[in-house]
């Protein structure tokens, strides 16, 4: 797609909305939304819901045009052809989107995963750690090697254990996971629910400065991460191994 002839088309796209934005947290569908001040930072529109990147949840998706291309291609110069978004300062909301399909068919389950981390207690997390993840964990990695041969069977790291992957960038590929966003949505909606439990007593620091999770807490998270496996769009597990992987998490949280 070529985002340079702006003159003779309409833009149109998707914006991710959380609560806390500024600017459009109280719009909906019908109004036009501009930015005054016309400085940076730029109202971001995906071209394709698989690309969009989400710092914070829950929010709002909007189906979005552009008001005015003509007059901004000054903001989108310098992007690289076939860029998946468009730089503006005003959109009109078309319509809401239920943000269930940012995450694929199954999104539905997956939004009920990431509510339910949200929410999840101490005593789920204990739960959830004592559960051998020997045989899940091969099917995770499982997982992640075929979604990624079968989009990029020359990827270097196609046939390495991804055990602990949660996104991986593909030639030619939106998507950075089997489940988009999803991943690093739970792994971050988890480590912020973690805090809030015990506070910085969930965490360690590596040998390089970076922040870990305590092995307790790095358990259960992976659990969880192997349920949202489990409802990958893609045909990369057969129906026993995704009930395999989702199994602990039901058990836990009593799903039927």
């Amino acid at each position: 797609m070529s985002l340079f002839n702006f003159k003779k088309r309409k833009i149109q796209g998707y914006v991710y909305v959380p609560k806390g934005d500024k600017l459009l947290r109280n719009s909906k569908v019908g109004d036009r939304v501009i930015k005054a001040d016309k400085t940076p930072p730029y109202i971001v529109v995906d071209h394709a819901i698989e690309t969009i990147i989400i710092t914070q949840w829950p929010g709002k998706l909007f189906k979005v045009e552009v008001i005015n291309p003509s007059k901004e291609e000054y903001i989108n110069k310098g992007l690289v052809k076939d860029v998946w978004y468009t730089r503006t300062f005003g959109v009109r909301l078309l319509k809401e989107v239920e943000t269930k399909v940012l995450f694929g068919v199954y999104g539905h389950s997956i939004e009920q995963i990431l509510n339910l981390t949200q929410n999840i207690t101490k005593e789920n997390v204990e739960e959830l750690s004592k559960i051998e993840s020997g045989m899940n964990r091969l099917l995770f990695s499982k997982a992640w090697q075929n979604w990624i041969k079968m989009h990029d069977i020359h990827h270097p790291f196609a046939n390495e254990d991804h055990f602990d992957t949660i996104k991986i960038s593909l030639i030619n590929q939106k998507r950075n996971s089997p489940i988009n966003e999803a991943f690093a949505i739970i792994s971050a909606q988890f480590s912020i629910r973690a805090k809030q439990l015990v506070g910085s007593s969930a965490f360690r620091l590596g040998n390089d400065g970076e922040t870990f999770l305590q092995p307790i807490w790095a358990n259960a998270i992976e659990k969880i991460n192997h349920a949202a496996m489990s409802y990958a769009s893609d045909s990369i597990l057969s129906a026993s191994e995704r009930q395999d992987l989702r199994t602990p998490f039901n058990k836990v949280f009593k799903i039927h």
